[in-house]
């Protein structure tokens, strides 16, 4: 319901659901990730496009963007753009674009050379390399959610709903959930060295820090609004990194 709700059947819900929603949140992140895997291979499989795989990057942005991060690409261009006019549509253009070309640019690296795993953990690995990104990407921007409300407590203007996860996930729960997307960047990453692992995990997270911070401070305090915009830019600065640091 964080994700994805609208604000009135959030505002009719019991705070008190929510206090372990961080739970929840990072779970159902990495099951989204899994789900545009899915999109993906489908799409690959369909139109069995060669590089670039522009097909295969359309349907996922699509999915993407009109089904589990919906309201989170609205709530970013509410916060880079709070006023109505021609000026929003252009932003709304350049976020769809920058997921667009990043989409357009992933490879799936079938020929990179790494370490085998044992024939029955081989499956957790994806061979192709552009999965683990996708895997990762809403694990990273479900964690932008965690930590914001580390550095920006709840005032007046923040929601019943975001109070009550943001009490209950404290520093201590924050950092056993960063576990998931830490781990899982240095494991998939490990291919390409030990300094483009350590920066794209390093990276990912002061970009989910500076996300959460300048958010906040441009919805004047921590908001549902404020952390799914967060939430985005992260998924987008991750891709970014990786992309960066991809010889």
């Amino acid at each position: 319901m964080l994700l994805a709700a609208d604000e009135p059947g959030l505002g009719a819900e019991p705070p008190g659901r929510f206090a372990r929603a961080w739970v929840g949140l990072t779970i159902q992140s990495l099951a989204w990730g899994m789900v545009l895997c899915g999109v993906w291979g489908l799409g690959w499989k369909t139109f069995r496009d060669f590089e670039p795989l522009i097909m295969p990057a359309v349907a996922t942005l699509v999915v993407f963007m009109l089904w589990p991060f919906r309201r989170a690409a609205e709530c970013l261009l509410e916060v880079a753009c709070p006023r109505e006019g021609r000026d929003r549509s252009i932003v709304a253009a350049v976020i769809v674009a920058a997921f667009a070309m990043c989409f357009m640019v992933l490879k799936p690296d079938f020929y990179r050379n790494e370490d085998q795993l044992p024939y029955w953990l081989d499956w957790i690995r994806p061979w192709a390399k552009l999965y683990r990104v996708l895997v990762l990407m809403p694990v990273w921007g479900a964690w932008s959610m965690l930590i914001t409300p580390q550095f920006c407590r709840p005032t007046a203007v923040t929601e019943p709903y975001v109070a009550a996860m943001a009490r209950r996930c404290g520093p201590l729960a924050a950092a056993a959930c960063l576990a998931i997307p830490l781990a899982g960047s240095i494991f998939y990453f490990h291919y390409l060295g030990l300094r483009p692992q350590v920066t794209i995990a390093g990276a990912a997270a002061l970009s989910a820090i500076a996300a959460g911070l300048i958010c906040c401070r441009r919805t004047g305090g921590l908001t549902r609004r404020s952390l799914l915009a967060a939430n985005l830019l992260t998924q987008l600065a991750f891709v970014v990194v990786y992309l960066a640091n991809r010889r």
